[in-house]
């Protein structure tokens, strides 16, 4: 196996300036160079056990995500394995599934891995164990999740102001409009309907119950409401996830309706899917790559003991249809 005084006789570059720079120092760009080339000739791996207890840290990082399913989530969780490489830091992924007893569990088993930080993704504000973490003694940064005593660095997607913008639009155009809501009860969705209360009541507009219509995630529930909403003559839909964007058009062409001409769907999604299968819907896009980026800096900055914001709003992208655009 490989040691260092081997990179250093193939390279040219002394021991203490290579160990240097496997410890993130930057060196002169030609030194860099001669270093990568040698350790990739001679195939080197680091003892990271040994550096680990040198420096007192095990240069990972604990990721507790809700689903790793979530397209969200598993867009971010790549954002940031690219980002944390480049900084020198391992990612130890796991997922509570939308359970307080399983994230207990797997909070204590990253723990028990000694993570030098640890990132939350989508966890219930009103769990026991999540309202702890500000207590545990390393970083932890809350994505799209907040906490009561804000100890905790959030960084979340601003889907309040994103959703109010959206169906502000929809009351101005629109005559009868329609929400699908799912029965899931989590701090993303609660900004979006917050956005939506919000644009009701700069409107002036009072929803009746026949025009909110709660569907339950993993069913076919908002494919089979559009029938129904259709025949009540609503002409817009708002949606609040992505799989019942899909469904709501697929229920409106079934419908023998246009999208977008007699039936507008507007909600949250993913541009490049939803814009590559050519879908008139008007679509909110998470800034998944900025909130990836903000993390990453964020974490970094505890680590290394630096002041960072306790509260992050990153504004979500609208990629508007003509039917909800001004004139």
């Amino acid at each position: 196996m490989a040691t260092i005084k081997d990179i250093a006789n193939r390279s040219g570059v002394s021991v203490g300036s290579i160990s240097r720079y496997l410890n993130g120092i930057h060196l002169k760009k030609e030194n860099e160079e001669k270093i990568k080339q040698a350790i990739k000739e001679l195939h080197y791996i680091p003892n990271q056990t040994a550096k680990s207890l040198k420096m007192n840290k095990s240069f990972s990082i604990g990721i507790l995500v809700d689903n790793m399913d979530n397209f969200y989530s598993s867009q971010l969780i790549a954002a940031l394995e690219q980002l944390f490489d480049h900084a020198g830091y391992f990612l130890l992924l796991t997922s509570h599934r939308n359970n307080e007893k399983t994230f207990e569990f797997k909070l204590a088993k990253l723990i028990e891995r000694s993570v030098d930080a640890l990132i939350v993704l989508k966890a219930e504000s009103k769990w026991q164990s999540f309202q702890k973490v500000g207590q545990l003694p390393l970083p932890v940064v809350s994505v799209e999740a907040s906490l009561p005593d804000k100890k905790v660095p959030e960084i979340m997607s601003a889907d309040m102001m994103a959703s109010q913008k959206v169906v502000t639009k929809i009351l101005q155009k629109r005559n009868k409009p329609a929400f699908l809501i799912p029965t899931e009860s989590d701090y993303v969705l609660q900004q979006r309907l917050a956005g939506i209360n919000a644009a009701c009541k700069s409107m002036r507009v009072i929803l009746t119950p026949d025009q909110v219509i709660y569907v339950n995630y993993g069913t076919t529930e908002a494919y089979e409401a559009v029938a129904g909403l259709n025949k009540k003559g609503f002409d817009s839909i708002f949606v609040t996830n992505y799989t019942n964007a899909i469904q709501v058009v697929q229920g409106v062409r079934d419908c023998g309706k246009k999208v977008g001409t007699d039936i507008a769907v507007a909600g949250f999604g993913y541009s490049h899917l939803l814009q590559n299968m050519k879908l008139p819907v008007t679509l909110i896009k998470q800034p998944v790559e900025k909130v990836a980026e903000k993390v990453a800096e964020t974490v970094l900055k505890l680590l290394d003991h630096q002041k960072v914001e306790k509260q992050v709003f990153i504004k979500d992208k609208i990629f508007w249809q003509k039917e909800l655009q001004d004139e």
